[in-house]
């Protein structure tokens, strides 16, 4: 609809200070302009941009000072144009502050989202793409003590050492999205350190250089963990744990998950495959979940592959329920049958049953007077109370006399 821009540093809800002495409404394009602009209330725009307008200044920084702002940014191709380093920085102190995008797209080397303030942030977007030539290239920077929540995908950048989509040295960092990791080596989507933890709900892979680099943290992963050209998640950190609640697989060329240190530790609740002889775990200590960890596939001496499975699921072992009452079968001898079968006084005279077992109960005359006479079933309690002819016969013999 219309370009806006400050005409000085200034707060956001002053409709003075922007040109034309109204803010910015609902599809506009609003660039900092070369000023520091305190958003201190809640908007809805086209575009935020710190790139150069036609007669304007490049650069200048959008700051999120103020407890319960929300901004929407809704452009359907591009909602973000960078121009220089910063161009978000969130610093409100407490409460939360929210940034929703539906748009996928690429980031330059630029620094994003400077966020230090000890507030919460929600940041929403689609898939977020680090794309820089440039090294030690960060798109967000987290310094602050609250909880970064991202709802979104994550794809590390193509090019660049020592680059990070998101770099956290405090607090906690909630992911709800599948990551990707960067290409080379000394980068990846994620660098999480400090003693905050990290939570993905989503699918983590690598790339030629891993996903997540995890230090000194608590790292969930709510999805599976697949190598790519290398690792999916690494970590040298001894006070590290990585809980995996899915399943992890090795590629031919390196292990899923990498923990080096002395007494690094990953929590698996789920299968592990393993693939050319590369383990989907590399680390001192695994543990395994007893309910849903169930198979680990091996490769043996030959290269063929194996799998080894829990003893309560071993392939085409029969259900307790379909094995005979007291029978114990299974790997390691831990499995009883609970089916509890007739015997063959209970079934009828030359049935076949249970493997070739015949019944030998007989239905006769005498059998069924027997159960007549005694039963309480009321149908057998009327039959005994039946007028035969004899018994009618008998009475009215008696009436004559």
């Amino acid at each position: 609809m219309a370009d806006k821009w400050p005409l000085a540093n200034g707060n956001w809800s002053s409709a003075a200070n922007w040109n034309g002495g109204t803010k910015p409404v609902a599809g506009d394009d609003v660039y900092a302009d070369g000023r520091t602009l305190n958003v201190d209330e809640s908007f809805t725009v086209a575009t935020l941009r710190t790139t150069q307008r036609s007669g304007g200044t490049i650069g200048g920084s959008f700051v999120f000072n103020t407890a319960g702002v929300t901004g929407d940014v809704t452009s359907a191709t591009q909602a973000f144009f960078i121009g220089a380093n910063n161009m978000i920085t969130v610093t409100a102190a407490s409460g939360n502050i929210t940034l929703n995008s539906t748009v996928n797209q690429p980031y330059p080397g630029f620094t994003f989202i400077s966020y230090t303030g000890n507030c919460n942030f929600n940041l929403t977007s689609n898939t977020i793409t680090l794309v820089t030539t440039a090294n030690n290239a960060i798109l967000i920077s987290k310094t602050s003590l609250g909880t970064l929540s991202v709802t979104s995908n994550l794809v590390g950048t193509n090019s660049g050492s020592g680059t990070y989509v998101i770099n956290s040295n405090a607090g906690n960092t909630i992911i709800v999205g599948n990551i990707t990791g960067a290409l080379p080596v000394g980068s990846a989507a994620i660098l999480q350190t400090g003693a905050g933890s990290l939570t993905v709900t989503g699918n983590v892979t690598g790339s030629g250089g891993p996903a997540i680099d995890t230090r000194n943290t608590v790292t969930t992963i709510n999805g599976n963990v697949t190598a790519g050209l290398n690792f999916a998640i690494t970590t040298t950190s001894a006070t590290n744990q990585i809980i995996i609640n899915g399943n992890v697989t090795a590629s031919a060329t390196a292990n899923a998950i990498s923990s080096t240190a002395a007494n690094g530790q990953v929590y698996l609740n789920g299968n592990m495959v393993n693939n050319n002889g590369k383990m989907a775990i590399y680390a001192p200590i695994v543990w395994l979940d007893a309910n849903n960890t169930t198979s680990a596939a091996f490769f043996t001496s030959g290269g063929s592959p194996r799998t080894l499975y829990s003893e309560d699921t071993v392939p085409n072992t029969p259900a307790v329920n379909n094995v005979r009452s007291g029978t114990i079968y299974g790997a390691g001898n831990t499995l009883v049958g609970t089916i509890v079968m007739p015997t063959a006084a209970n079934v009828r005279n030359g049935v076949v049953y249970d493997n070739g077992t015949t019944g030998t109960a007989l239905f006769t005359t005498s059998l069924f007077l027997t159960e007549l006479s005694s039963s309480t079933v009321p149908v057998a309690v009327r039959m005994q109370n039946l007028c035969t002819p004899m018994i009618l016969g008998e009475l009215m013999e008696a009436f004559k006399k």
